[in-house]
């Protein structure tokens, strides 16, 4: 007789009678290796699947799928499902997508003998069977891919272009490609201006209306830093738009006078509008002090242009040290997250980290020591217009070292009314009735946490405190959590070579 272990934890403040309802944990499974966690594919009416993937050599990778039951999040199924798929060749998984129950796993395919490079795409049933294989197309030794399914998930869209170039005019090759595999259509698009070596950062399109590339073209081609220096940012964003049934192109460029861009979000509404967010300043430096928008309908026409400077107040709230700041430091663009009304949420955080080397002459070695830091949250509220209403100051210490920030940074779900962020927070500021900046505790190397939350509507913060009690000894691996649907949103918690995953439902609306 199969025992499913359910445990329902009741929250602590406001939770339970917001949006959001009580959280489900599943029950505890082991891990055989330590494995890098991909991420939740999607769901099915009664399973839900996850993917970890592990590297060892071109020869030697594994993918390996989990499928969990949905009602208690109890694990029932786990396959790798890495094969070579050619002989000759190596294949490196690239993008894998769920849908109604099937797996769609693209990977780059490069030959033993020469360049070759080919994408192929294999398909999996619920079961986790292969069910097809299909070469779906070739690739230029120094092109970039980017996947994206399409909105009615009856098909894909591989964008490519290439990372050098000496073209005067740079180029982006669109594919659409059926979910069985077959090329529908080629196109090819130029942009009109004299770029070199772009980025191709963001796709967003529907069945309906025009295909947005967000492109950043001001970076090292070597690296894909974005920065000039350590210090100064260099973004120069161009959003390519492309009418496929009118075969019509059109450039935007994203810039503010005597301001620099430091991060853009796009996502499109219902209505097929396309709304654009993101942060500037004016020292060139890794800060903000300003937040903008632009919102472009599905005939490629500006309806609105905004932005917003930080004034004291709002800049004070980032203060720590009791002096004036003129630029938030260290953030860097994490969301955007548009509501049912239209309105949206731009969301930053505060990320730095540093090396720390120190000399022993008695023994003649040099210790190194890598600190991540992942701290405050950076949330602005725009109107349904794009104009903005105004900024908060999220309180967040997460510092560790040598981990990669394994733990650290928040996830977001979104009902499509309100927002709630999760993160690891230090137990103690979950226990003060309204927690200062100036004595926040941080957490260390993920001592003393407890997962928590921030839940913030179009009037600001409203509440936050702890989701579940500190006494639980799994951690939430916030980066690999996500919203697959609009039902909630899946976390995932480790604790040495063990894992649970976490519910946390959206409350039916109405």
């Amino acid at each position: 007789m199969r025992i499913s272990l359910i445990i329902i934890l009741c929250l602590i403040g406001q939770f339970s009678i917001a949006r959001f309802g009580e959280p489900l944990i599943g029950q505890e499974y082991s891990t055989s290796k330590k494995e890098n966690f991909s991420g939740f594919l999607g769901e099915t009416e009664f399973s839900v699947f996850t993917a970890d993937y592990i590297y060892y050599t071109k020869r030697k990778q594994e993918l390996i799928i989990r499928k969990f039951h949905k009602s208690d999040l109890q694990l029932i199924d786990s396959k790798n499902i890495y094969t070579l798929v050619k002989e000759g060749f190596t294949n490196d998984p690239e993008e894998i997508f769920q849908h109604k129950g099937s797996l769609y796993l693209f990977s780059t395919m490069q030959s033993d003998r020469d360049r070759t490079q080919l994408i192929s795409l294999e398909i999996f049933d619920e079961s986790l069977e292969r069910t097809s294989l299909t070469i779906v197309d070739s690739v230029k030794s120094d092109e970039i891919n980017h996947i994206e399914i399409t909105e009615d998930k009856n098909g894909f869209v591989v964008a490519k272009h290439l990372k050098y170039t000496q073209l005067v005019e740079q180029e982006i090759e669109m594919v659409r490609i059926s979910n069985k595999g077959e090329i529908e259509w080629r196109k090819v698009i130029k942009s009109p201006m004299a770029l070199q070596n772009i980025r191709i950062e963001q796709i967003s399109f529907s069945s309906e209306g025009p295909m947005y590339y967000l492109c950043n073209y001001a970076f090292d081609i070597t690296t894909g830093d974005n920065s000039t220096s350590d210090q100064l940012v260099n973004n120069k964003y161009s959003l390519w738009a492309y009418d496929k049934e009118t075969n019509f192109m059109k450039e935007f460029e994203i810039r503010l006078k005597g301001k620099w861009v430091n991060g853009v979000k796009m996502d499109m509404r219902s209505n097929n509008d396309l709304v654009i967010s993101g942060f500037f300043n004016e020292s060139k430096e890794q800060t903000v002090n300003g937040v903008f928008s632009l919102i472009i309908n599905s005939k490629l026409e500006i309806v609105n242009t905004a932005w917003h400077k930080f004034d004291s107040d709002e800049l004070a709230m980032f203060d720590k040290k009791d002096k004036k700041i003129k630029e938030i430091a260290d953030v860097k663009i994490k969301n955007l997250a548009l509501m049912d009304d239209g309105s949206f949420y731009l969301l930053g955080e505060q990320f730095f980290k540093y090396t720390e080397r120190s000399y022993d002459p008695r023994t003649n070695v040099t210790t190194t020591t890598e600190h991540f830091n992942y701290n405050s949250i950076v949330a602005s509220y725009f109107d349904k217009r794009g104009n903005h209403v105004w900024t908060e100051h999220i309180p967040k210490y997460q510092n560790s070292t040598n981990d990669f920030g394994y733990f650290s940074s928040f996830a977001l779900l979104n009902s499509g009314e309100d927002i709630a962020l999760f993160f690891n927070d230090n137990e103690k500021n979950n226990l003060l009735e309204n927690p200062s900046y100036k004595s926040y505790t941080s957490v260390f190397n993920n001592r003393k946490f407890q997962i928590s939350y921030a839940l913030i509507n179009e009037e600001g913060l409203r509440d936050r405190g702890g989701l579940i009690d500190p006494k639980n000894n799994f951690i939430l691996r916030a980066k690999m959590s996500g919203q697959i649907n609009e039902d909630g949103i899946y976390l995932i918690t480790e604790t040495n070579r063990s894992s649970k995953l976490i519910k946390v439902p959206v409350k039916s609306k109405g």
